[in-house]
């Protein structure tokens, strides 16, 4: 009886310790589940455009952290999608997506744990042309507006405006009637001299919330979205002196939104807790007085990185992320002159990121620098477009005419004009055209406003009419 209640004893601690040992492997588990990134697309959709009425087709679309299970969204609703790689989808587009003109807007849609909704890519369907036509439609917002965001912020698939007003302190919402006009503007408390905004989720509640960097007080406001085109009010969180842009993406992979803040001396990183809270700056050396940044996978490795322009210098700066978080040390490429705006796109649709940068410099240069990507994150020499405008402040990039090839406008800060150069699909660029835009155009955005599949142009004025 001693021996067989001996052997039952030991017995019943072996039970115990594997039923111990099978906890604590769930515990792990859990604490090591695979965390999805929130993906990020990379213009352009392949193709970028069609023509109404047209077949359906497949759609491909190129980017960093996507997922097996990720989902291509058109105008917010799910199309078949297959999964080739962490950095290309394809999705069947029915005949019936393009019956008639309009934009769509793109999305991808990471499955959880974490995962979440990527930036915006727009696909026009409307016939190719060969010149573009820009209207002017006035809506005023306060004193000095100089810069621009752009998202459907009460989800009734309109796009609205969010505008940082420099003189007032104040962050100001226009929502989009969907025909090319907006809403009265309501303004939202920022902080002192606010000078860029950006849009993102950053508490995953499907509500876009908007980041403010705050040129005076040296911080960055946080406002949550309401989902009704409403915002609650600010958190501030301390950055480095004189914050100048941001700009919103999963740099550690996470799941949750991060900032990236261009400051005086540095890049200020911000990681999001994914409750719409962020951990304080980690601070990175990014050049001579760095402005606007821009994020994308310059190198292919499956992690973003970060490009700056150093409006104290002829040059940006390229961060190389490594994927938890941090960065390598700045790269610099020479630019024109005092480059202030940086935007990010394939020009030569060879699956190599390249680059665009607006140069706010002396009257004589007058120029938007292309830098194109070898892939392996270095960047060719700059080549020289001419704007023919006083100090090139803002650059964006979309396909405006519907053609397949992504084009810039370009926003001339001491003129009253705006200026676009059609894109040639290898990288290169046609002579620009002049649109009267208002006194001091400062910023630039790209959308569709009004629904007739052409994409349009949101412009700020940092002089009131």
């Amino acid at each position: 009886m001693v021996h067989e209640y001996r052997v039952s004893f030991i017995e019943s601690l072996r039970l115990i310790a594997g039923c111990l040992l099978l906890f604590s492997l769930g515990i792990t588990d859990v604490a090591i589940a695979q965390q999805h990134p929130v993906p990020f697309i990379n213009q352009p959709l392949v193709p970028d455009a069609a023509k109404p009425g047209g077949a359906g087709f497949t759609l491909t679309v190129n980017g960093t952290g996507f997922v097996s299970g990720a989902v291509v969204h058109w105008n917010g609703s799910a199309r078949a999608t297959t999964f080739v790689s962490s950095s290309k989808l394809t999705a069947s587009i029915v005949a019936l997506d393009i019956a008639t003109a309009k934009t769509a807007s793109v999305t991808v849609v990471n499955p959880g744990p974490g995962g979440g909704t990527s930036d915006v890519a727009f696909f026009e369907v409307t016939p190719p042309a060969s010149s573009v036509g820009l209207a002017p439609v006035s809506d005023a917002t306060a004193d000095r507006s100089y810069s621009v965001a752009v998202g459907d912020f009460n989800g009734d698939g309109k796009l609205d405006l969010a505008v940082a007003d420099y003189v007032t302190g104040t962050v100001s919402v226009l929502l989009g009637n969907g025909n090319g006009t907006f809403q009265k503007h309501v303004d939202y408390v920022a902080g002192g001299l606010p000078e860029s905004v950006a849009v993102g989720d950053f508490n995953h509640d499907g509500k876009l919330d908007l980041v403010v960097s705050n040129n005076g007080s040296n911080t960055v406001s946080i406002l949550l979205g309401n989902g009704d085109g409403t915002f609650k009010p600010q958190v501030e969180y301390a950055t480095g002196n004189f914050p100048v842009g941001v700009a919103v993406a999963d740099f550690n992979g996470d799941g949750e939104l991060d900032l990236a803040v261009a400051n005086n001396d540095n890049i200020d990183i911000f990681m999001g807790n994914g409750d719409g809270t962020f951990e304080p700056a980690v601070n990175y050396p990014a050049g001579t007085s760095p402005g606007s940044p821009a994020v994308g996978d310059f190198n292919r490795d499956g992690k973003l990185d970060l490009v700056v322009a150093n409006n104290g210098s002829f040059e940006i700066n390229v961060l190389l992320g490594n994927g938890d978080g941090t960065f390598q040390p700045a790269v610099s490429y020479s630019t024109g002159s005092a480059p202030s705006s940086v935007a990010v796109a394939d020009f030569n649709a060879d699956g190599k990121l390249d680059l665009v940068v607006a140069n706010n410099g002396s009257s004589n240069d007058n120029t938007v620098s292309i830098l194109l990507g070898n892939g392996d994150g270095t960047f060719k020499a700059h080549v020289d477009y001419g704007t023919g405008s006083s100090n090139p402040s803002s650059v964006a990039v979309g396909d405006f005419n519907g053609d397949g090839r992504l084009d810039l406008v370009v926003a001339d800060l001491f003129s009253t004009d705006v200026r676009l150069l059609l894109g040639n699909g290898d990288g290169t660029f046609q002579a620009a055209t002049s649109y009267g835009a208002g006194p001091q155009p400062s910023s630039v955005a790209v959308g569709n406003f009004d629904g007739d599949g052409k994409l349009g142009i949101v412009i700020t004025l940092s002089c009131k009419r």
